[in-house]
């Protein structure tokens, strides 16, 4: 045996060393230290496997278990611990509860809960009502309201400049945008009417003679017999000269040459042509509804019959000048062939009935002296 003060050899029943006189434990009450044979590892007497290595503790194998059965780790003959016997080797504790756990640490002193009383004084202090939040003070949106009515102010504003014109540009800016229309579907203005320029001038001359203009008709005198056939024949002859003629044909090459091209000066100059027919194609139409024949006249059914040959050509003049009108809507520059579906749209809304009646009705439908 060993001293534990003088680390010297005894022998094993002694008590007292004597090298250095202390007094030592017996083998019974000394602590018995156990070792794992694997690691070496030091094990609590409690231990039944080393915490390291997983090696069996010296022990507490059988002695019947051999030693291949160690060497291999089999734990066949190891003593099955039970619930009880683990519970008694762990540390009983109290369950842990709020209520404990309140009682123990919660100090209500230095809690930062406010009185009921002090905080009624300090709402009542303040001006405030007993339902007011004193943690989270109401915001109120003084930002959304000021937009708001600067958004009122601007919208009301700009409608009272517009309505009220105290800089006098309103006009002027009407007159743009009626020529900027016009220059845009120039197609337009010969159906809508005169431009405002032609209106004026109307109207001033409408203003200087105002007498004269009180004696003269409204409308043309009913013609004889022989004025209204010489009238109505004029009037189909030019209307089978427009559509037989060259400068039909021509309206429909120039667009078909010129309707995709990318220079805008270009296709307003190709698309002339239409437009003038069809201005003069109103204007037979106009003289035929002005027409007065004498009552119970013969030609009444020839006139309707040219002025409907007149309605035919019309539409088949003001197809094509409906896609010039889509053509000319796109600048200068504009890659044209991508908008092709788009502009011969109104042509192939059109159709081709209106030129099937005209030739199916233009031969029976001229004029007849009677």
């Amino acid at each position: 045996m060993i001293c534990p003060h003088c680390l010297k050899t005894i022998d094993d029943g002694a008590t007292v060393c004597p090298h250095c006189h202390a007094e030592v434990a017996s083998d019974a009450a000394r602590p018995r230290l156990v070792f794992c044979d694997g690691c070496g590892a030091r094990l609590s007497p409690h231990d039944r496997t080393c915490p390291k290595c997983g090696r069996p503790a010296p022990g507490i194998l059988s002695t019947a278990a051999s030693a291949s059965d160690l060497a291999a780790g089999k734990t066949a003959s190891f003593p099955r611990l039970t619930q009880a016997a683990i519970e008694a080797e762990l540390p009983h504790a109290e369950p842990v509860t709020a209520r404990s756990v309140l009682n123990d640490s919660l100090d209500p002193c230095a809690t930062n809960v406010l009185d009921r009383n002090q905080l009624d004084a300090h709402l009542g202090a303040k001006g405030r009502s007993n339902d007011a939040d004193p943690y989270h003070k109401r915001k109120r949106p003084i930002k959304a309201i000021v937009l708001s009515l600067l958004c009122i102010a601007l919208v009301g504003g700009g409608a009272a400049f517009v309505a009220l014109d105290p800089l006098g540009v309103m006009p002027s800016v009407y007159a743009w945008v009626q020529q900027s229309a016009s220059d845009m579907f120039p197609s337009r203005a010969g159906m809508g009417g005169s431009s405002s320029t032609e209106d004026q001038q109307a109207e001033d001359a409408e203003g200087d003679s105002a007498d004269d203009a009180q004696t003269e008709p409204l409308q043309d005198e009913a013609l004889s017999d022989a004025a209204a056939f010489e009238r109505l024949s004029a009037a189909y002859d030019a209307i089978v000269a427009i559509n037989g003629g060259e400068r039909f044909a021509d309206a429909i090459d120039s667009f078909n040459a010129s309707y995709l091209s990318s220079s805008l000066s270009a296709r307003q100059q190709a698309s002339t042509g239409a437009y003038d027919l069809r201005e003069e194609l109103q204007t037979i139409m106009d003289d035929l509804d002005s027409m007065q024949l004498a009552e119970g006249s013969a030609y009444e059914e020839d006139r309707d019959n040219v002025r409907q040959l007149a309605a035919w050509m019309y539409e088949r003049i003001d197809a094509i000048c409906a896609s010039w009108d889509v053509s000319l809507s796109y600048p200068d520059g504009e890659r044209m062939s991508q908008h092709q579906d788009e502009i011969l749209k109104p042509m192939r809304a059109a159709g081709n009935t209106a030129r099937d009646n005209y030739y199916a009705h233009v031969s029976e439908w001229e004029p007849e002296e009677k």
